[in-house]
Protein backbone atom coordinates (compact mmCIF):
# COMPACT_ATOMS: atom_id res chain seq x y z
CA UNK A 1 0.00 0.00 0.00
CA UNK A 2 1.18 3.53 -0.76
CA UNK A 3 1.91 5.67 2.25
CA UNK A 4 -0.08 8.89 2.25
CA UNK A 5 2.15 11.88 2.92
CA UNK A 6 0.68 15.15 1.71
CA UNK A 7 -2.68 16.86 1.70
CA UNK A 8 -3.38 15.66 -1.85
CA UNK A 9 -2.88 12.04 -0.82
CA UNK A 10 -5.19 12.47 2.18
CA UNK A 11 -7.97 13.99 0.07
CA UNK A 12 -7.57 11.41 -2.69
CA UNK A 13 -7.80 8.58 -0.16
CA UNK A 14 -11.08 10.03 1.14
CA UNK A 15 -12.46 10.49 -2.39
CA UNK A 16 -11.38 6.98 -3.44
CA UNK A 17 -12.92 5.40 -0.34
CA UNK A 18 -16.22 7.17 -0.91
CA UNK A 19 -16.28 6.17 -4.58
CA UNK A 20 -15.31 2.56 -3.75
CA UNK A 21 -18.07 2.40 -1.12
CA UNK A 22 -20.61 3.67 -3.65
CA UNK A 23 -19.37 1.08 -6.16
CA UNK A 24 -19.66 -1.68 -3.54
CA UNK A 25 -23.23 -0.63 -2.75
CA UNK A 26 -24.00 -0.65 -6.48
CA UNK A 27 -22.62 -4.20 -6.80
CA UNK A 28 -24.82 -5.38 -3.94
CA UNK A 29 -27.90 -3.65 -5.36
CA UNK A 30 -27.23 -5.08 -8.80
CA UNK A 31 -26.82 -8.58 -7.34
CA UNK A 32 -30.08 -8.29 -5.39
CA UNK A 33 -31.98 -6.87 -8.37
CA UNK A 34 -30.78 -9.60 -10.72
CA UNK A 35 -31.54 -12.30 -8.16
CA UNK A 36 -35.03 -10.87 -7.64
CA UNK A 37 -35.59 -10.68 -11.38
CA UNK A 38 -34.56 -14.31 -11.88
CA UNK A 39 -36.81 -15.48 -9.03
CA UNK A 40 -39.81 -13.52 -10.30
CA UNK A 41 -39.24 -14.74 -13.85
CA UNK A 42 -39.07 -18.43 -12.92
CA UNK A 43 -41.54 -18.52 -10.04
CA UNK A 44 -44.21 -16.12 -11.30
CA UNK A 45 -43.41 -16.05 -15.02
CA UNK A 46 -43.22 -12.23 -14.90
CA UNK A 47 -39.84 -10.96 -16.11
CA UNK A 48 -38.70 -7.47 -15.13
CA UNK A 49 -37.19 -6.05 -18.29
CA UNK A 50 -35.64 -2.84 -16.95
CA UNK A 51 -33.31 -4.65 -14.51
CA UNK A 52 -30.99 -5.66 -17.34
CA UNK A 53 -30.78 -2.04 -18.51
CA UNK A 54 -30.13 -0.72 -14.99
CA UNK A 55 -27.48 -3.40 -14.43
CA UNK A 56 -25.58 -2.35 -17.54
CA UNK A 57 -25.60 1.27 -16.33
CA UNK A 58 -24.41 0.18 -12.90
CA UNK A 59 -21.53 -1.80 -14.43
CA UNK A 60 -20.32 1.35 -16.18
CA UNK A 61 -20.46 3.31 -12.93
CA UNK A 62 -18.83 0.54 -10.89
CA UNK A 63 -15.93 0.41 -13.34
CA UNK A 64 -15.17 4.13 -13.29
CA UNK A 65 -15.85 4.56 -9.58
CA UNK A 66 -13.29 1.90 -8.70
CA UNK A 67 -10.40 2.23 -11.15
CA UNK A 68 -8.40 4.93 -9.32
CA UNK A 69 -8.98 3.25 -5.95
CA UNK A 70 -7.73 -0.04 -7.37
CA UNK A 71 -4.69 1.62 -8.96
CA UNK A 72 -3.69 3.22 -5.65
CA UNK A 73 -3.67 -0.29 -4.12
CA UNK A 74 -1.71 -1.78 -7.05
CA UNK A 75 -4.68 -4.04 -7.71
CA UNK A 76 -4.73 -3.84 -11.50
CA UNK A 77 -3.51 -6.84 -13.46
CA UNK A 78 0.23 -6.76 -14.14
CA UNK A 79 2.16 -9.13 -16.34
CA UNK A 80 5.45 -9.48 -14.51
CA UNK A 81 6.98 -12.28 -16.56
CA UNK A 82 9.64 -9.88 -17.84
CA UNK A 83 9.86 -7.32 -15.03
CA UNK A 84 10.18 -9.88 -12.21
CA UNK A 85 13.76 -10.54 -13.33
CA UNK A 86 14.82 -6.89 -13.30
CA UNK A 87 16.53 -4.98 -10.52
CA UNK A 88 14.34 -2.55 -8.52
CA UNK A 89 15.57 0.59 -10.32
CA UNK A 90 14.93 -0.80 -13.80
CA UNK A 91 11.58 -2.13 -12.65
CA UNK A 92 10.73 1.35 -11.33
CA UNK A 93 11.74 2.86 -14.67
CA UNK A 94 9.34 0.54 -16.53
CA UNK A 95 6.60 1.28 -14.02
CA UNK A 96 7.17 5.02 -14.49
CA UNK A 97 6.95 4.72 -18.27
CA UNK A 98 3.76 2.65 -18.15
CA UNK A 99 2.32 5.10 -15.61
CA UNK A 100 2.96 7.97 -18.01
CA UNK A 101 1.02 6.02 -20.64
CA UNK A 102 -1.76 5.39 -18.13
CA UNK A 103 -1.89 9.11 -17.27
CA UNK A 104 -2.29 9.92 -20.96
CA UNK A 105 -5.16 7.43 -21.23
CA UNK A 106 -6.77 8.94 -18.11
CA UNK A 107 -6.42 12.42 -19.60
CA UNK A 108 -8.05 11.31 -22.87
CA UNK A 109 -10.91 9.67 -20.95
CA UNK A 110 -11.46 12.83 -18.91
CA UNK A 111 -11.15 15.20 -21.87
CA UNK A 112 -13.16 13.30 -24.47
CA UNK A 113 -15.60 12.05 -21.85
CA UNK A 114 -16.29 15.65 -20.83
CA UNK A 115 -16.83 16.72 -24.42
CA UNK A 116 -19.21 13.84 -25.14
CA UNK A 117 -21.09 14.32 -21.87
CA UNK A 118 -21.59 18.04 -22.55
CA UNK A 119 -22.65 17.31 -26.12
CA UNK A 120 -25.24 14.76 -24.97
CA UNK A 121 -26.49 17.22 -22.36
CA UNK A 122 -26.85 20.06 -24.88
CA UNK A 123 -28.61 17.86 -27.43
CA UNK A 124 -30.75 16.08 -24.80
CA UNK A 125 -29.80 12.64 -26.10
CA UNK A 126 -31.58 9.71 -24.44
CA UNK A 127 -30.82 6.01 -24.58
CA UNK A 128 -32.90 3.78 -26.80
CA UNK A 129 -34.15 1.44 -24.13
CA UNK A 130 -37.00 0.83 -21.78
CA UNK A 131 -36.14 3.72 -19.44
CA UNK A 132 -35.06 6.35 -22.03
CA UNK A 133 -32.34 7.53 -19.64
CA UNK A 134 -30.61 10.80 -20.54
CA UNK A 135 -27.29 9.72 -22.03
CA UNK A 136 -25.28 12.44 -20.28
CA UNK A 137 -26.13 10.86 -16.91
CA UNK A 138 -24.51 7.65 -18.05
CA UNK A 139 -21.47 9.32 -19.57
CA UNK A 140 -20.83 11.70 -16.64
CA UNK A 141 -18.86 9.13 -14.65
CA UNK A 142 -16.29 8.63 -17.44
CA UNK A 143 -14.58 12.05 -17.14
CA UNK A 144 -14.69 11.84 -13.33
CA UNK A 145 -13.12 8.39 -13.27
CA UNK A 146 -10.67 9.29 -16.04
CA UNK A 147 -9.51 12.41 -14.19
CA UNK A 148 -8.93 10.55 -10.93
CA UNK A 149 -7.16 7.76 -12.81
CA UNK A 150 -4.90 10.34 -14.48
CA UNK A 151 -4.05 11.91 -11.11
CA UNK A 152 -3.24 8.51 -9.60
CA UNK A 153 -1.02 7.59 -12.56
CA UNK A 154 0.81 10.92 -12.26
CA UNK A 155 1.39 10.32 -8.53
CA UNK A 156 2.53 6.77 -9.29
CA UNK A 157 4.96 8.15 -11.89
CA UNK A 158 6.41 10.52 -9.29
CA UNK A 159 6.67 7.79 -6.65
CA UNK A 160 8.35 5.26 -8.92
CA UNK A 161 10.50 8.01 -10.42
CA UNK A 162 11.94 8.65 -6.94
CA UNK A 163 13.06 5.03 -6.77
CA UNK A 164 14.45 5.22 -10.29
CA UNK A 165 16.49 8.39 -9.66
CA UNK A 166 17.53 7.51 -6.11
CA UNK A 167 21.34 7.38 -5.99
CA UNK A 168 21.59 4.92 -3.09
Amino acid sequence: MIEEKGWLDRYLVIIHRIMAAIAAIMVILMMLAISYSVMVRYLLNRPIAWIVEISSYLMLYITFLGTAWLLRRDGHVEIDLFTSHLNPKTKAAFKSLTSIGGAVVGFILAWKGSLVTLDYFKRDVATMGILNTPQFLLMAIIPVGGFLLMVEFILRTVRTGRIWFNKS
